[in-house]
């Protein structure tokens, strides 16, 4: 969902609001949420928070906290698996460079999060009355799972793991999620034309029956 480009304005709430409350309680997350400034650690790479935490602990002391960084974008809300540095001195400290110009993060602990070097999924919701976002939801769940079955879980680069069959759908689940961020970027929805130029509806072309699409298991 994160991008250097950012062309959804996905970017830390300004408040714990409604949409952040019912986020939290769908998490059930053992802690109330507080912002933390940005602190990145020098030669951290983006996104490698676990590693990241886990070498300033060896170095520094304290321990790694775990839980979820929430975002926000006009479409949806959502928890994103993320580790925090709490230092000797008991504060929580996030020293993970992002790849959004931002200064702060919304990160609620969360106990029960296990760390078992694997991948996991973030946990959105839709803030809007368009189904189009549902489907965008399921998408994403359907890229996370195919990324993470089976043996693909232990590895980033699936390259030289996946069929042909299976490349062609990956690449076509990657090709929906971004017709459907094509359309809500342009305030459109499930009746809106396919991007494809096919001249159908979405709903009635490459979203037709989309939910028996996307889930194929491969």
């Amino acid at each position: 969902m994160l991008a250097a480009i950012n062309p959804f304005n996905i970017m830390t709430p300004s408040k714990i609001d409604k949409d952040v409350e019912r986020l939290i309680k769908k998490l059930n997350a053992t802690h109330t949420p507080i912002y933390l400034d940005i602190e990145p650690e020098k030669g951290a790479e983006i996104k490698d928070c676990f590693p990241v935490v886990q070498l300033k602990v060896k170095e520094k002391g304290g321990r790694m906290v775990m839980g979820w960084q929430i975002w926000k974008s006009k479409h949806l809300i959502e928890a994103e698996c993320h580790a925090v540095w709490e230092d000797e001195e008991g504060e929580l400290r996030d020293i993970t460079p992002k790849d959004l110009n931002i200064n702060n993060i919304l990160f609620v602990e969360d106990e029960n999060m296990v760390y078992d070097e694997k991948q996991i999924d973030n946990i959105r919701l839709n803030i809007t009355n368009n189904p189009l976002v549902d489907d965008l939801i399921n998408v994403c769940k359907a890229i996370y799972n195919f990324d993470n079955k089976g043996e693909r879980a232990l590895h980033y680069d699936l390259t030289f793991l996946l069929t042909n069959v299976q490349k062609e759908h990956r690449h076509y689940l990657f090709e929906i999620k971004d017709m459907i961020n094509f359309i809500l970027s342009h305030n459109g929805n499930r009746k809106s034309l396919c991007p494809c130029n096919g001249q159908l509806h979405f709903k009635n072309c490459h979203g037709k029956d989309l939910d028996k699409k996307v889930i194929k298991d491969i």
